[in-house]
């Protein structure tokens, strides 16, 4: 029987339960920290509520959640562009980008432990096989049941069969 499902959610909760461990200190869960790190790699891009939420592929309404919470650390904050006052851009504050800076580290540890004793060539395969497998999911997802536009990850080859 293949259980190829149940050890991505197993690895998942390890994942998170040691990255809620690890960043404890600065009194942040794994989720808020993503979405700082996704506001700090993307800091150059108009970043939005919708933007984020397609990237994560969750709704709105789990974003605004993670974001009036990061808002209140004053970890962000929200300008309003004059080009469109709809649509609220979202930035790191100084305390935010600080933040980020001295958690970087840890991103690379998480991947470095994912990884050990895992020759290239196993990993590309492995990179290439999880991406297949995320794209079949969002591809036929009932309904979009994550309610937002299917934004493919960088990377992430829509084209692929």
């Amino acid at each position: 029987m293949n259980q190829i499902g149940l050890y991505l959610k197993k690895i998942h909760i390890l994942l998170e339960r040691r990255r809620n461990y690890e960043y404890r200190d600065c009194n942040l869960t794994s989720t808020q920290i993503d979405i700082l790190e996704y506001l700090y790699f993307h800091k150059g891009d108009q970043n939005t509520l919708s933007g984020i939420a397609a990237f994560f592929g969750v709704k709105h309404t789990s974003v605004i959640h993670v974001l009036k919470i990061l808002e209140k650390k004053e970890l962000i904050r929200r300008e309003e562009p004059p080009a469109d006052s709809r649509r609220k851009a979202i930035l790191l504050t100084q305390k935010g980008f600080t933040a980020m800076k001295n958690h970087l580290g840890s991103h690379a540890e998480h991947e470095s432990l994912l990884c050990a004793g895992i020759p290239a060539t196993d990993l590309e395969i492995l990179e290439r096989s999880l991406l297949k497998i995320y794209s079949n999911l969002r591809q036929n997802e009932p309904d979009n049941a994550a309610g937002e536009p299917v934004k493919p990850c960088k990377g992430e080859d829509t084209h692929a069969t």
